[in-house]
């Protein structure tokens, strides 16, 4: 179980991806091919930061370390529009979570984690996180009844929740 959402290490990935993967989380514009890749596997302007940082714990796993807090500021493409480039911040949760102390135990990250994530990052950006209001409606990589987005009005400041179980496979 992966989720998006404190006390996580910062990452630096590339910001192309695998087509395949891209349009898993909403790429679709051909612009945004690369006509020269470094990689084969990196043929595409990431539309957004998750697919790389969800990797990247999957690195951590195979290496042994289940418990995994990643997060990344970077640019994520739309289009190749002058606008089209947007500056965003993601993070990702995996494992276990808690104090390692002898009187807690630890216990599986949930949304509520991610959630208190995405309200600390906004409150260090000075937003209005008392004003904020939860609804259900996200994009299709999140799972639905598990994900929520943070608006102010009728503006989507923040995504969090878990990861579609599709999307990991």
């Amino acid at each position: 179980k992966v989720l998006a959402g404190r006390g996580m290490l910062e990452a630096v990935t590339w910001s192309f991806i695998r087509e395949t993967q891209a349009h898993l989380f909403g790429w679709s514009d051909e612009t945004l091919r690369l006509a020269n890749p470094i990689s084969a596997d990196l043929d595409v302007m990431r539309p957004s930061i998750l697919p790389n940082l969800i990797a990247a714990v999957g690195r951590n796993a195979d290496r042994g370390i289940g418990d995994s807090a990643l997060f990344e500021v970077g640019a994520v493409w739309k289009s190749d529009t002058i606008g089209g480039q947007e500056t965003v911040a993601s993070g990702v949760r995996a494992g276990l979570s808690g104090s390692r102390h002898w009187s807690e135990r630890p216990r599986v990250v949930d949304v509520f984690d991610v959630k208190a994530d995405a309200m600390a990052v906004l409150g260090a950006c000075g937003g209005p996180v008392d004003k904020l209001q939860a609804t259900p409606d996200t994009p299709n990589w999140y799972h639905p009844g598990r994900s929520g987005a943070l608006r102010l009005g009728k503006n989507v400041l923040a995504w969090f929740g878990e990861i579609h179980p599709k999307i990991l496979e």
